[in-house]
């Protein structure tokens, strides 16, 4: 008898209960939305050329500067050599251009596009 009023009971809550506030839809804001009707065609934008700077001056200094000194570390590294057999230092010293050449080119590379250019002068 009592689980059946219990029943009863919350039939009866859930169907004469009605929606809380947050269960409601908001009424949207008003807002303005302006017509944007044109008979002249929209004019091109020019695309912004890049500011010039001294990456590539920087990418060739910094890897010949570096490159330079990466093949002199590689020969005198494989002239030091201690093992019995004198062949060589060809390949070391080529092996420690290119090294150094990337190492330095990317470093010139970054810094030169930090340094901006000079506008040109007007004749």
């Amino acid at each position: 008898m009592l689980r059946s009023a219990l029943v009863i009971l919350v039939v009866f809550a859930a169907v004469a209960a009605g929606p809380l506030d947050a269960q409601r839809m908001a009424k949207p804001l008003p807002h303005w939305e302006p017509l944007l009707q044109s008979s002249a065609p929209a004019p091109k934008t020019p695309t912004p050329t890049p500011a010039p700077d001294y990456r590539w001056e920087g990418l060739a200094v910094g890897g010949l500067f570096v490159g330079m000194l990466g093949a002199a570390l590689g020969n005198g590294l494989c002239a030091q050599d201690e093992s019995g057999t004198q062949g060589s230092c060809f390949l070391p010293t080529v092996e420690g251009f290119v090294l150094g050449a990337v190492v330095g080119g990317v470093t010139g590379g970054l810094l030169g596009s930090a340094i901006p250019k000079s506008p040109p002068r007007p004749q």
